[in-house]
């Protein structure tokens, strides 16, 4: 059975004879992905997703196109339906 990417990448080890690149071949992973640490939400994205929380609770039929124009109109921000969207997901909401 093969193992997930997260419990292949815990076998890498720096202070192992073998380099990280050879490392990352043998357990077929790349570098790239060993390497990478994911970015955290910023503090806008953050106080946003807090307003689209109070807002859905308030309320949970708007979708998107609403939400979005509440937060441009009422609110304030300068935000695209994009962002929103993207939001909407992270937050498990769409």
């Amino acid at each position: 059975m093969k193992q997930s990417r997260r419990a292949r990448k815990a076998h890498i080890d720096k202070a192992n004879a073998l380099s990280v690149k050879k490392q990352c071949e043998v357990l077929q992973i790349s570098r790239s992905s060993h390497y990478y640490r994911k970015v955290p939400q910023s503090n806008l994205n953050l106080n946003l997703m807090r307003l689209i929380d109070e807002e859905f609770l308030n309320r949970p039929w708007k979708g998107v196109p609403r939400m979005t124009n509440w937060l441009q109109k009422d609110m304030g921000y300068a935000i695209n339906k994009k962002r929103v969207e993207r939001l909407y997901r992270v937050m498990g909401l769409s």
